[in-house]
């Protein structure tokens, strides 16, 4: 078997951690003057004290991290799969392939792969969990590549933000745009595309045709979902996570749906209040805005 990789930006639920021994790369994310490199702090602490204004940023592993991370297992002779969440909005990604070609200068015989999902959050995280499915089940290392980089756009992520100010000061929307738009309660719609990046596909007028919207998504969008779970991720509102998943199940009958909290890396960028599904399904080919 080969080892299998993540990072925190896929936002993957630690009983499926545990169950497929999957490894996961914490991304380091600073809150006012505390650095938290090791994905120390917890959730409701750390939405919270965004609540209060807090000033929270991520920052990017060097490519020495992921060398002293991966030798350990290359020397013991096994072989690496990292699953990273899309490089259409990190840099991080070439640090991690600059490591892994200075890895494979040295470790000639082993096999070390890089799938950059074009994806987030559990968007990402679901296709780690498929390959490192097929790998506990023995599947070879190429084949795990293959079928990862066949299969990474077969889980589309749409969602809403509830303040406006994280996108502004991401550089997604104008400082105009922010103030208006959180002044009447407007409410983009935003769709990870198969470029990786973000695209605003609509917007709606409140959190409730807001949400509306997200169901139709999966109506639209989705494929075979009643054999896959949806996943509804929220930011810190448990209570807008149970009434999205009973307007999905109202409008689609019953489904395994699952609730995940949104971890930290994708958090700081979308703050709190944040909304998304995730489901089987296809990713839109989109023109970045």
């Amino acid at each position: 078997m080969s080892i299998i990789f993540a990072d925190t930006g896929c936002d993957i639920p630690q009983d499926i951690i545990e169950k497929y021994d999957i490894k996961i790369i914490p991304m380091p994310v600073t809150v006012d003057n505390d650095t938290y490199d090791k994905g120390e702090i917890p959730l409701k602490e750390f939405y919270g004290r965004m609540r209060k204004g807090a000033d929270v940023k991520t920052s990017s592993l060097n490519p020495h991290y992921y060398i002293e991370t991966f030798e350990p297992y290359l020397k013991n002779g096994e072989d690496i799969i990292y699953i990273h969440f899309s490089s259409g909005v990190s840099g991080t990604f070439n640090f991690l392939k600059q490591a892994i070609e200075q890895l494979k200068e040295e470790y000639k015989d082993r096999q070390i792969d890089a799938i950059d999902t074009l994806n987030l959050t559990t968007g990402a995280g679901m296709l780690a969990y498929e390959v490192a499915k097929r790998n506990k089940q023995g599947m070879p290392h190429k084949e795990l590549v293959n079928w990862a980089n066949q299969n990474k756009t077969s889980y589309p992520v749409f969602f809403f933000v509830d303040n406006l100010n994280y996108l502004k000061k991401g550089g997604r929307i104008g400082a105009a745009t922010a103030v208006i738009g959180t002044m009447l309660q407007i409410k983009p719609l935003i769709h990870v595309a198969q470029s990786g990046k973000l695209n605003v596909i609509d917007k709606a007028m409140g959190k409730k045709k807001a949400m509306a919207s997200l169901v139709k998504y999966i109506e639209k969008y989705g494929k075979d979902v009643a054999e896959h779970p949806v996943i509804i991720m929220h930011a810190d509102d448990e209570q807008g996570a149970e009434e999205l998943k009973k307007m999905i199940l109202e409008a689609l009958g019953p489904l395994k749906i699952r609730i995940v909290m949104v971890g930290t890396t994708i958090g700081t960028h979308a703050g709190p209040g944040t909304l998304a599904v995730v489901f089987h399904g296809s990713q839109l080919v989109m023109d970045e805005k």
